[in-house]
């Protein structure tokens, strides 16, 4: 089937779901509907392995080195100088926007390429404010749809909670596990916006099981019932499209933006690790303040003035930690790999990407993979942000007549080809304008699968240890599958 204006789109989210848990036991609706279209178990996230990044590859179709948005939390000197941006927090995003412009983030979005072809997009978040306005920040320049609700003011239009709320009720509180905020978000698309709305294409993102896996842990009991309310509402939505999927009218996209790793351990504070070093270092930026340290399992460290003795100074202490992990310079500074291995070669990235050191061993739930942190979250709890397999690897499956039947598609994949995919679902061919791919071989007419080639770069640090990248590329476009040092 080639693309065509005679269909639409539904990209439903499941916030950091790891596809392990995608089981006919645990999620039997999401894991029949993979079963029944294509499913890509070597899907990829984006590093930094956070929400917001990976939001903003999936409405771009591009990796931050190109759109501009390298971490939920970062500097953008040119658009705030010497001000830490929080992409999270709604005000700061909103004035962000208005501070930039079309400049905040440096590609075109969905919202924008199909508003130009006459074409209704619409979003839905329930995860955190900023993310809200991330996915659609356009919304009020071309009328499209945009639904926050953490944050209803950053909806458009404004006022749109009364009347979603007139139809279904008031909104209900936001408790973990996040089951009646799951349910109430799949009944504002089913019940309000569908029929209002009714989009080409529409993202409806949902917050769990992140959440739940951030607070309980990752195979809590917590975390699994959360994962099964989910599901149910996933049921829902496909029961409600049923006759317009089987008649060829709807088609459906079913991902993750990322994993999650758990968290061993006190918190690193690696501020205060610098400061007792020696380093004048801090979480935000002042006049007494040379490395801007803002990691919780991944991120950066940002120097002042990217002063090289400065960045070669700390990339040399960071190497010898025992809880730190791959380090990333612009220059491979004493023997690290670039930033621009891993895609974040940007001017508003970190001068200093770091991840935590990571371990292959279970949690107390059996599930794998354990880590170092400095984040906000309970010992036990989950994380993400670096470049572990568990935080890197997200789930993908698509159904619908548009796509294949029953097939497992070993091919890479990851976040940035989702945009090109639903464009060429809806008649627009953007594949030479983006970093991702169009999925072809998931297309019913499509062909089988193209070659890919595996290698893993080694870098030999002065301090005698090595950092291995192990990565995937396809077709032109590179997937991150793990890092770590030794």
């Amino acid at each position: 089937m080639s693309g065509t204006l005679d269909t639409r789109v539904l990209v439903v989210v499941f916030d950091a779901l790891r596809p392990e848990f995608v089981t006919p036991e645990l999620m039997p609706n999401l894991a029949a509907f993979a079963n029944s279209g294509v499913r890509y178990p070597n899907s990829h996230s984006i590093f930094l392995t956070e929400t917001r990044v990976n939001q903003t590859g999936v409405v771009t179709g591009c990796l931050p080195q190109r759109n501009g948005i390298v971490a939920n939390v970062m500097m953008a000197n040119d658009v705030w100088p010497d001000r830490i941006l929080n992409t999270g927090i709604e005000d700061e995003i909103r004035a962000a926007f208005e501070q930039a412009g079309d400049k905040l983030i440096q590609m075109p979005t969905l919202s924008e390429r199909l508003a130009a072809k006459g074409l209704k997009y619409a979003s839905f978040s329930a995860g955190t404010p900023g993310g809200g306005r991330l996915l659609n920040h356009c919304a009020q320049d071309n009328g499209s749809f945009r639904f926050a609700m953490r944050s209803p003011k950053a909806s458009h239009p404004v006022d749109v909670l009364e009347d979603i709320a007139a139809v279904i009720g008031p909104m209900p509180g936001n408790e973990r596990p996040a089951t009646a905020w799951i349910s109430w978000a799949v009944n504002a698309y089913l019940q309000w916006i569908e029929p209002q709305v009714a989009p080409d294409a529409m993202l409806l993102w949902l917050c769990e099981p992140d959440e739940t896996f951030h607070y309980h842990g990752i195979g809590s009991d917590a975390s699994l019932v959360t994962m099964q309310h989910a599901d149910q509402e996933f049921g829902r939505i496909l029961e409600h499209h049923r006759t317009e999927i089987d008649a060829g009218k709807m088609q459906i996209i079913a991902m993750s933006d990322h994993g999650q790793i758990t968290l061993e351990g006190e918190a690193v504070d690696i501020p205060a690790r610098l400061v007792e070093a020696g380093f004048r270092a801090g979480r935000s930026p002042g006049a007494d303040i040379d490395y801007v340290s803002i990691i919780h399992n991944g991120g950066g460290i940002w120097v002042r003035d990217d002063d090289p003795a400065l960045t070669d100074r700390l990339v040399a202490f960071l190497l010898e930690q025992v809880w730190c992990g791959p380090v990333f310079t612009r220059d491979g500074n004493l023997g690290t790999l670039k930033l621009d291995d891993v895609c974040l070669a940007h001017a508003r990235a970190p001068t200093i990407a770091v991840t935590m050191r990571t371990r292959e061993a279970p949690n107390e739930y059996g599930r794998e993979g354990v880590s170092r942190h400095d984040a906000p979250y309970p010992i036990g709890g989950g994380c993400h942000g670096g470049l572990s397999r568990y935080e890197l690897n997200n789930f993908l499956s698509m159904s619908g007549r548009a796509f294949k039947s029953g097939k497992v598609v070993e091919a890479p994949s990851g976040n940035t080809d989702i945009a090109p995919t639903i464009c060429h679902l809806l008649g627009l061919d953007i594949s030479n304008e983006v970093d991702g791919r169009l999925l072809r071989e998931a297309l019913v007419d499509g062909p089988d699968p193209g070659s890919w080639s595996d290698q893993t770069m080694i870098a030999q640090n002065q301090q005698g240890g090595r950092t291995h990248l192990s990565l995937t590329e396809m077709d032109g476009v590179r997937y991150l599958n793990r890092a770590w040092v030794e």
